[in-house]
């Protein structure tokens, strides 16, 4: 069978002074340290059996894990940045020497959360805030020289299903990342990844107009992530509750692909990597 690289946009950064090839797409399979999750199977606790739950999951194809303290559902109280600390401080330094050679990200808004995770041998940072709700985070970022993902989001914590862009909204979208990027790069943060912000600050519409022009976001030349798996986005327009949202998800995931998605953060590592085996097979 020949390669089927050859339709994929290659996309190149460096985490840590290693060249990451992203035409073919990497997966992320999310580590929720966090008793209220909006999808209850994903909720983990210090207690939990953590190194053979990231096994499982990289043996089922995950390059990346992404460990969040916080959750992000709607309404979801907000913990302090000490809160997330006492979640991660046994947790990272374990993964860390557990799992050597996968890459890990810390999903945190929260500067001292990134320093810790970054000093405890974390590898990007995902921070759903774009850099809004801690003013000290891209200091920590550029200290470190970290990877990270900047995420579009308008409006306040969390805030899922209100639109804020009155109107030309992928013209703001585009706007938003052009002047993020120039201030990251200002501060000699240039391994940056691009996250749209699926259900973040926006309606179901605006949602799916992200994905119908996505291939805007390729005029920025970095990699793209999304984060779709099981959100309300599907759900609503499925009529099916979180635990039957994985066919919408897989649905959505193949599409993307067809985008070129450079990464897939997603609850469902086994489901996400079959689709990943089979696109490439296909295209």
């Amino acid at each position: 069978m020949t390669s089927s690289t050859s339709f994929r946009i290659s996309r190149f950064i460096q985490i840590k002074g290693q060249l990451y090839d992203f035409s073919i797409p990497k997966i992320m399979g999310i580590l929720n340290m966090t008793p209220d999750s909006f999808y209850e199977k994903s909720r983990l606790t210090p207690n939990s059996d953590l190194i053979s739950t990231v096994s499982k999951m990289i043996e089922a194809g995950a390059d990346i894990i992404d460990i969040g303290a916080s959750s992000t559902r709607p309404n979801a109280a907000t913990p302090s940045a000490e809160i997330e600390l006492e979640r991660l401080k046994d947790v990272l330094p374990l993964l860390r020497s557990a799992f050597p050679n996968t890459l890990l990200s810390i999903d945190t808004f929260y500067s001292e959360v990134a320093e810790f995770a970054l000093k405890n041998g974390v590898d990007i940072v995902n921070d759903i805030s774009g850099g809004q709700f801690d003013p000290e985070l891209w200091n920590v970022l550029a200290k470190h020289k970290a990877t990270y993902i900047l995420t579009y989001h308008r409006g306040e914590k969390f805030n899922q299903g209100t639109s804020y862009v009155k109107d030309h909204f992928m013209m703001d979208v585009l706007r938003y990342f052009s002047e993020k990027i120039a201030q990251l790069e200002k501060l000699g943060i240039h391994n940056i990844l691009l996250d749209p912000g699926f259900g973040f600050g926006k309606t179901i519409e605006e949602n799916y107009q992200l994905i119908q022009s996505f291939d805007m976001l390729q005029l920025f030349e970095k990699p793209i992530l999304v984060g779709i798996s099981r959100k309300s986005m599907i759900r609503e327009l499925t009529h099916v509750n979180t635990e039957n949202s994985l066919n919408g998800s897989t649905a959505l995931h193949a599409l993307l692909y067809t985008k070129n998605t450079h990464v897939f953060r997603v609850h469902d590592v086994k489901e996400m990597n079959e689709v990943r085996i089979l696109m490439q097979a296909c295209l």
